[in-house]
């Protein structure tokens, strides 16, 4: 253990942390939550290999309206689990207003900055035993015109995977050229 008396708090703090990601991954990994069935829109969009694309539950809302906007991973001919993700998701501030992430019941820890920057939020998120489910991070969102749909855009700068020693597949990931509609 730690000698310096100034390191002892830090090192107690360390330990908790890493922790609660081996228990929140162990905890993900036994309720082997099911995957939502894919919906059709959904299905023509993704290819061979790890998709990450955007779901809105809405594209007709009118101004004033929430809509609930997320960023989903899914493998398809491949076997490789998410295990951490660095996104960055881009919208018309004129046409969309960032209100509050979501919060998600899968073991993963994760955090949404959703001031990054005008029309850019920026999300990360890392589970020991992977991610479970599709969904890396969810937000709501208000709508201030329409066409807002057309605006979002999402890119992945980081996505390690389990089975490839943690590495970074970012490279190979096949991202969608938009955003897709789908029921809550």
């Amino acid at each position: 253990m730690f000698r310096d008396r100034n390191m002892k708090g830090w090192g107690y703090a360390a330990l908790a942390l890493l922790g609660s990601v081996t228990l929140g991954g162990v905890v993900s990994a036994c309720k082997e939550e099911p995957t939502r069935p894919l919906q059709n829109e959904e299905q023509q969009i993704l290819r061979s290999g790890l998709n990450v694309y955007l779901t809105v539950d809405s594209d007709d809302a009118n101004p004033g309206a929430r809509v609930r906007v997320s960023a989903k991973v899914r493998a398809v001919g491949v076997d490789l689990t998410p295990t951490g993700f660095q996104v960055e998701v881009r919208y018309d501030p004129e046409k969309l207003e960032p209100i509050e992430a979501t919060a998600l019941e899968d073991g993963a820890l994760r955090a949404v900055n959703l001031s990054a920057g005008s029309g850019l939020i920026r999300a990360a998120g890392a589970a020991a035993n992977g991610i479970g489910g599709d969904v890396l991070f969810a937000l709501e969102m208000k709508v201030k015109a329409p066409g807002y749909r057309e605006t979002l855009a999402v890119d992945v700068k980081e996505l390690t995977v389990t089975q490839q020693n943690f590495a970074d597949a970012a490279a190979d990931v096949v991202l969608a050229a938009r955003a897709v509609v789908v029921s809550r």
